[in-house]
């Protein structure tokens, strides 16, 4: 059985997005969490996730040090929109193409949420998904 929580960093309500995101996925959602500069949640993690760890310790102390970098995601956001691309109004999302997975982080307001899936799931229709369903901050990143 997948792991659940509930929402409790985002300012928006991060429960619906994840369904929405679920229906949105033509593949598996492994993980799906939400975060900001201090804290990572997750919200949800499939069995197929679980099983890729000796145990729930283990996975924990993964995830932990995943965050300790994708916190600094606020910081490149930054970077990309003050010093690397200062005509960009916001950045929205970055994702990650491994071999094995696809990471999509995106970014609403201060808030943040880690998506995983197959590494051939389309990106777009996640975030267009994502967009629809949140209040899409007006002054992102500003």
């Amino acid at each position: 059985m997948p792991a659940t929580n509930r929402s409790q960093l985002c300012s928006f309500d991060a429960d619906r997005v994840r369904q929405v995101v679920q229906n949105t996925v033509s593949g598996p959602l492994y993980a799906f969490c939400e975060y900001d500069t201090e804290s990572f949640r997750p919200l949800y993690i499939a069995d197929e996730t679980i099983a890729m760890y000796e145990s729930k310790d283990a996975m924990l102390e993964h995830f932990e040090r995943i965050h300790t970098n994708v916190h600094m995601d606020f910081m490149q956001i930054e970077l990309f929109r003050n010093t690397l691309f200062p005509d960009a109004d916001r950045v929205e999302y970055i994702a990650t193409a491994m071999d094995f997975l696809k990471i999509l982080r995106v970014y609403v307001g201060d808030d943040g949420l880690f998506i995983s899936v197959e590494p051939d799931e389309p990106v777009e229709p996640i975030v267009d998904a994502i967009k629809e369903t949140v209040a899409w901050p007006e002054n992102q990143n500003s």
